[in-house]
């Protein structure tokens, strides 16, 4: 067996960055977010894992930037490489010249991001998108779609498959339907996609487009995008950023619009409201990593990774690298200096096989229908055909701590090995879920894979239940700590549900697709629907469930582990609303955490303060809130932390 995860997760990569000096405050914008913590569960036990756990950053005191796709968290993984989030402020460019904060929550595997580090320590984390618009063509068989006249390609298998959101597969889009897009844009003008996201359409989108400026009439004020004949830009009314950018022809830009392309004198005209010159987002820097697909290869002085201009003529190959192994479309990863928007690379590596990057998570898990289908740090996760190193698919459940190794998919992460973690220690924590083992002489049962010890002082509900009669299967819900020396639990207090055999009833939420008058689909769960679901808020009609919607479900669970079937007791549907500065509301969902009381716990990592007193609570009082309860909160970012104007009590 490896190194334990700990071991694996904090081992420092042979070559450490250098250290740097750089200011990206102005480039991700004032309106960002402080988020706390350290990715829920990575101080937890200490689980074999396999060698090819992906390597923690650097902890020597140094300044760089980082640019590349989301594989992980446990805490953020970015190209593979695993960093600490603690600090991290986060926000989406959906318009270039004023981020939008969001939380640690809002991130998801596929997403394009740049961040600045010190210490090894995330600081800044801006997501990016490179297309956002409307379906026009769809071509299953090929792997691509059209919008806007820009083609999107998509990858099924390898090291960074397309991740897709709102859809399990291409076939299921539709001419007209809004989509996100994450990916690097190449020479041809197309896209290859690591993420893509179908929206609602509301009203309030943005559209975007990316690519090289080609036939710049600069007295019009006209260009078009390489590889897309269909639209004319018009940067008449447009701000050009950075301040003071000058567009060229052969410059990689992003272009946003309030509005659709329309016709005009017989174009198709885009109206941009800004241009943006990606190659100056990342300011210059002696310690910059970039990662993504290989373009535009003309040699080894010359060449893109990601959407970065990187001369490695003099470049170190790494991990077994030849020079061969460098052409268009291969994954690759480079650190040197950047400068202009162009890095001198010092060394550089292709990700030659699919056991180069692996996708980790690391946290609890916060819905569990069944070994294949369950979530964690938001991500789908199917552990059919995992191996476990340390504890047994008997132990996982809603609020297991448990750490991840597997594939990135389309739809999410196919597991190949799952360590199930004791609780962090020394902390007051809560456990819920079914007994898989019961000692009364002992006076100890096992829930989530850990060993619960009670004594004559532990306080048992309701009143009048004893212990005594505990059997495999019941449920119940425990508070105490974990001792890592003794490895167990000490309940200090213990509730029992539910005899076993009872109904299990989940919720969750999230953007529902494939909405049918009898089902409907979020994530990788298939809900039913009955003439008995109730429809929330009053007056929603089953008409309003559409895809794209976002939706907060109450359901059964039945069946066997291999045939599980989910029923919706309720659909509550969340319109899109704004906050007092205009942005739209944030939902964060998950267990609470370093809970201090109800202006000061987490939910994953993020730090929220729900002490206010116009917060509304759905299904409990703010009494409720204590470590380990499953919530979803709605609210808005304020100095760092998400003030809550919801808290919805989920069942698990």
């Amino acid at each position: 067996m490896g190194r334990s995860v700990n071991e694996q997760a904090m081992k420092l990569p042979q070559n450490p960055l250098k250290p740097a000096l750089l200011a990206l405050a102005c480039t991700l914008g004032a309106a960002l977010l402080s988020a706390c913590g350290g990715g829920g569960g990575t101080s937890a036990g200490d689980p074999a894992t396999p060698a090819a756990q992906p390597p923690s950053a650097p902890s020597a005191s140094v300044t760089g930037v980082v640019d590349g796709t989301i594989t992980g968290f446990g805490s953020v993984v970015i190209n593979g490489v695993r960093y600490d989030d603690s600090q991290a402020k986060v926000a989406f460019s959906n318009r270039p010249d004023a981020q939008t904060a969001a939380t640690l929550g809002d991130l998801h595997t596929g997403m394009r991001v740049q961040a600045t580090l010190k210490d090894g320590v995330l600081q800044n984390l801006l997501v990016n998108f490179a297309l956002v618009g409307t379906v026009g063509v769809v071509d299953s068989a090929a792997g691509t779609l059209s919008v806007f006249g820009q083609t999107i390609k998509t990858v099924t298998s390898g090291q960074l498959p397309t991740v897709f959101e709102g859809f399990t597969a291409l076939s299921q889009l539709a001419a007209g339907d809004l989509v996100k897009v994450s990916g690097s844009v190449a020479s041809d003008g197309s896209i290859t996609a690591t993420r893509i996201e179908r929206k609602l359409k509301d009203g309030s989108e943005l559209f975007r487009l990316s690519g090289a400026v080609q036939g710049l009439d600069s007295t019009a004020k006209t260009f078009a995008l390489a590889g897309n004949a269909t639209i004319t830009v018009d940067y008449s009314k447009a701000r050009l950023l950075p301040d003071g950018a000058v567009l060229e022809n052969g410059k990689q830009v992003s272009v946003v619009s309030a509005n659709a392309p329309a016709t005009s004198g017989g174009k198709t005209v885009l109206m941009a409201s800004a241009v943006e010159i990606k190659a100056r987002k990342l300011p210059d820097s002696g310690d910059t990593t970039v990662g993504g697909p290989i373009s535009d290869f003309q040699s080894l002085a010359s060449l893109r990774v990601g959407d970065v201009v990187v001369d490695a003529s003099t470049a170190s190959l790494k991990d077994g690298t030849v020079a061969a192994d460098l052409v268009n479309g291969a994954q690759a990863l480079a650190h040197g200096t950047l400068s202009g928007g162009t890095m001198k690379a010092d060394w550089i590596k292709v990700l030659k096989n699919d056991t180069a990057i692996k996708a980790l998570l690391i946290g609890q898990i916060t819905d569990f229908v069944s070994l294949a289908n369950f979530t964690l740090r938001g991500t789908p996760v199917d552990g059919s055909n995992a191996r476990f190193s340390k504890g047994s698919a008997a132990d996982l459940g809603l609020g297991a701590w448990v750490t991840v190794v597997g594939q990135l998919t389309p739809t999410g992460v196919q597991a190949t090995e799952i360590a199930v973690q004791p609780p962090p220690a020394d902390k007051p924590q809560r456990l819920a879920g079914a007994i898989t083992a019961v000692d009364i002489s002992a006076k100890t049962f096992t829930v989530l894979g850990t060993t619960i010890k009670w004594s004559d002082s532990t306080k048992i509900s309701p009143d009048g239940k004893t212990l005594a009669g505990l059997a495999a299967g019941a449920v119940v819900n425990v508070e105490g700590s974990y001792s890592a020396s003794s490895g167990v639990f000490t309940a200090t207090s213990v509730s029992v549900l539910a005899s076993a055999g009872a109904t299990k009833t989940i919720g969750f939420s999230g953007i529902a697709f494939n909405v049918t008058d009898t089902s409907l689909q979020i994530g990788s769960y298939t809900v039913q629907l009955t003439a008995n679901t109730q429809l929330l808020p009053t007056g929603t009609q089953r008409a309003d469930l559409v895809n794209g919607a976002r939706l907060s479900i109450k359901a059964t669970v039945s069946g066997s582990a291999g045939s599980v079937t989910l029923t919706a007791i309720s659909l509550e549907l969340q319109k899109p609303e704004k906050d007092d500065g205009g942005n739209d509301y944030l939902y964060l969902a998950g267990l609470v955490s370093d809970f201090n009381g109800a202006a000061d716990f987490k939910v994953g990592s993020q730090r929220v303060n729900a002490a206010g007193s116009g917060v509304r609570f759905i299904d409990g009082e703010v009494g409720k809130l204590a470590n380990g309860v499953k919530v979803e909160i709605k609210g808005s970012v304020k100095d760092g932390v998400l003030v809550a104007t919801q808290v919805h009590f989920m069942p698990g």
